[in-house]
């Protein structure tokens, strides 16, 4: 009898908590990560008066988080709670949850475009900024069109994306997260690229510069790793929920990196600024950028080491700090 039972429960599918466990700590993870992204929108709206436009792009991202945020909560309630030790929830998507997809999606978008007007602003000479900009504006709207689709999916059929994924679901899930891994990778290099291009050669400067770009590629390596995770676990681990709670801790990250490059500013004030210009000092930065590179250029024709060396860090500050640090006022 005991080996009965034993081979029985050898070819038992899997149990409840194998497959909500992985979901549940996600959903720990993500109220943690919105937590984060409520510090992080309160700092930054205390402390930065950027253009109305940079400021009404952080309140939509931060009111989609939280609203996603509610979506998944509701979703966790009805799929772990009502018929809690059961698998019959499963058997159809919650309008809730493919509300949060749409968002999920939308938050994605938002963040990478504003790589792209950031590279657009920057103005880098050359074909290849315009066809990296290009690239990663064509492949942000084919990701977002993927996941459209999936969202379009999941509302005409519901019963077939947990328990018997519908096939043109799949093709279009790895349509989003592929394109959008790839709109970040570009994203990436297209701005590490500028920052290498704009190395004055003066010490100051150019760490000014490292530490930019390392903000950079920290964020780009932090959303992208999300994507491929979520492609990884979609499609590896169908029989599993694993994909899922991966997907709900994605939107966190990208409104995380969204708001922690902006809140970055304050650092990089501290640490390289001389004291006599602020970040946030929006008229006063762009009327004085032109004059502050002519007394740079006068003062390295002079010899004034020194003085070159503090006005051309105070310059790229003004000059670069938007487009490597998530839309600074100026722009």
């Amino acid at each position: 009898m005991s080996a009965n039972v034993t081979a029985a429960a050898a070819t038992a599918g899997p149990t409840y908590a194998q497959i909500f466990g992985p979901v549940f700590w996600g959903f720990c993870v993500a109220l943690m990560l919105c937590g984060v992204s409520a510090l992080q929108g309160y700092l930054y709206f205390t402390r930065y008066n950027d253009k109305i436009g940079v400021r009404f792009v952080a309140a939509m991202m931060l009111t989609l988080d939280f609203l996603s945020m509610a979506l998944i909560c509701q979703s966790m309630y009805y799929y772990m709670l009502p018929h809690f030790g059961s698998f019959a929830p499963l058997d159809a998507v919650t309008k809730e949850l493919v509300v949060e997809c749409l968002i999920s999606a939308v938050i994605t978008f938002t963040s990478q475009m504003y790589f792209v007007y950031q590279l657009h602003m920057v103005k880098s000479p050359g074909t290849t900024a315009a066809v990296m900009n290009a690239s990663v504006f064509v492949l942000g709207m084919i990701g977002l069109a993927g996941a459209i689709g999936c969202v379009w999916v999941m509302f005409l059929y519901p019963h077939s994306i947990f328990m018997h994924r519908n096939h043109t679901f799949a093709i279009l899930a790895g349509i989003a997260k592929g394109f959008g891994a790839g709109a970040d990778i570009v994203a990436t290099i297209a701005m590490c690229m500028f920052l290498k291009s704009a190395n004055t050669g003066i010490t100051r400067t150019s760490s000014l510069l490292k530490s930019l770009m390392h903000l950079v590629i920290n964020r780009g390596l932090l959303v992208t790793a999300a994507q491929i995770l979520l492609l990884i676990t979609f499609f590896a681990t169908s029989g599993h929920l694993y994909w899922l709670a991966v997907h709900i801790n994605t939107t966190k990250l990208y409104v995380n990196t969204f708001f922690g490059m902006l809140n970055a500013r304050t650092s990089l004030q501290d640490k390289y600024a001389t004291g006599h210009m602020s970040l946030s000092a929006e008229t006063s930065a762009s009327a004085n950028s032109r004059r502050r590179s002519t007394a740079v250029n006068t003062a390295l024709t002079n010899g004034d080491r020194k003085a070159g060396d503090l006005d051309a860090q105070d310059y790229a500050l003004s000059a670069i700090r938007v487009p490597t640090a998530s839309m600074v006022s100026e722009i």
